[in-house]
């Protein structure tokens, strides 16, 4: 799953995750720099994949970053 479809799915702003990875992991992400994970013009290291995965669930996996949203197909 997209992280921008994960956020969409849980009604989740950028700054309510941004909020919540701090709570559950310590590390803090800029606004900026998840606005660009979820347009996909960047992908996250690899420590940041991580978080996502735990915080999401899950539900957003690594490789997702890599695949294209199949809804842009």
């Amino acid at each position: 799953m997209h992280l921008k479809t994960y956020l969409n799915n849980n009604n989740l702003t950028q700054i309510k995750f941004i909020q919540s990875v701090k709570e559950k992991t310590g590390h803090s992400i800029p606004q900026g720099t998840l606005a660009k994970w979820i347009l996909g013009t960047r992908i996250p290291r690899k420590r940041d994949m991580l978080n996502i995965y735990i915080c999401t669930h899950k539900q957003v996996e690594p490789n997702d970053f890599y695949l294209g949203d199949p809804n842009e197909l």
